[in-house]
């Protein structure tokens, strides 16, 4: 089954859970994760039997450009290619002067694919609710928030990966857990980079951090996984 397939079943498992239950929403959220890790896992699993059926390239595309790195949004990125087993790095180029960061994805087709998905939903919904949560209380309170936000988005894709390793195959799991080191040796076959530091903030409202650690854990992921938002890129600081 090919990506685009999964995502439209994903629409169809989340327009069947519309009830404002939180039980059920949850629910829905966790089926909606566990079914693309399934994905993931059973094509891996057909992938160590049979030749490579989805082999490594570097995207065409941007997933973030930026002419001022926004830190949490450069962890984002980095957060879903390592979960699902890309490489990441980016190409500046210097416009009339001005610096510019590309972030580029490095990996399988499919695995880009989802991450351009998740990226794109994931950085507007946590735009929308810090507009929400942090107005009138400052940089650093919302900063905090945004980090904790992927913090905790983070927190939630692992718990739905040792779910779904459940029911598949020892091939499938080493050959998900491998993906990671095999995009980044195909990067390194492409481009001699050198090593960066991670993003990180000067300033941290723990309480902000914490509201947005439990608003990440819970967020309806689901409601992202559309079939036409794969080409969207957000764009900005």
């Amino acid at each position: 089954m090919e990506i685009d397939k999964v995502i439209a079943k994903v629409q169809r498992l989340l327009s069947l859970s519309s009830s404002s239950n939180a039980n059920e929403a949850a629910a829905a959220m966790n089926a909606a994760n566990k079914l693309i890790d399934q994905y993931r896992l059973s094509e891996a699993d057909l992938s160590s039997n049979h030749s490579d059926l989805d082999p490594m390239m570097e995207d065409s595309d941007s997933i973030y450009e930026t002419g001022r790195i926004n830190p949490w949004k450069s962890t984002l990125v980095v957060v879903l290619a390592k979960h699902y087993g890309c490489a990441v790095f980016n190409n500046m180029t210097f416009p009339n002067g001005r610096k510019v960061s590309h972030y580029k994805l490095v990996g399988r087709k499919s695995d880009i694919a989802i991450v351009r998905y998740f990226f794109a939903y994931l950085m507007a919904e946590c735009q929308r609710l810090c507009e929400k949560e942090a107005y009138g209380k400052g940089k650093v309170f919302a900063n905090s928030y945004c980090f904790g936000f992927v913090a905790g988005i983070k927190q939630q894709f692992l718990e739905s990966r040792k779910e779904a390793e459940k029911e598949a195959t020892g091939n499938a799991i080493v050959a998900i857990n491998r993906r990671e080191e095999e995009s980044k040796n195909f990067m390194n076959q492409l481009y001699r980079l050198k090593q960066s530091k991670g993003s990180s903030q000067s300033q941290t409202d723990y309480r902000a951090y914490s509201q947005g650690l439990e608003q990440g854990k819970s967020i309806h992921l689901g409601h992202g996984l559309n079939s036409g938002n794969s080409g969207v890129r957000l764009l900005g600081n």
